[in-house]
């Protein structure tokens, strides 16, 4: 299949043919550093676990919200239900998508701390 560029003309299948063999050429090292790979992983979602810990419980109303944030209520049913005012839950959800822990419109964790 050929697709067509203002400057030239590139077969797709030779850009595949190309990554296959990127691909198999970095199989090797990526094996041989799996281990450590997979240490360092380890270590950082160790470190953003405690992290996004330290912010939930810096309150019990922090922790109810948290609690809350299952993807069904808004940031202002949260902040009432969780008796934290609407300025904090906003920061608390923007330091919380920052780090990861919880996403879209209608905060949903993607953890569990």
């Amino acid at each position: 299949m050929q697709r067509k560029d203002r400057r030239s003309t590139v077969d797709d299948s030779e850009e595949v043919q190309l990554l296959r063999e990127i691909r198999d050429l970095l199989r090797p090292i990526a094996h041989h550093h799996r281990g450590e790979y997979e240490e360092w992983q380890a270590e950082e979602l160790s470190k953003l676990l405690v992290e996004v810990k330290a912010v939930v419980d810096a309150s019990p109303t922090r922790r109810k919200a948290w609690t809350l944030a299952d993807g069904s209520r808004t940031k202002q049913q949260i902040s009432k239900q969780s008796s934290l005012d609407q300025g904090s839950t906003s920061r608390f959800f923007k330091r919380l998508g920052a780090l990861g822990a919880v996403e879209g419109e209608l905060p949903k964790r993607t953890m569990e701390v």
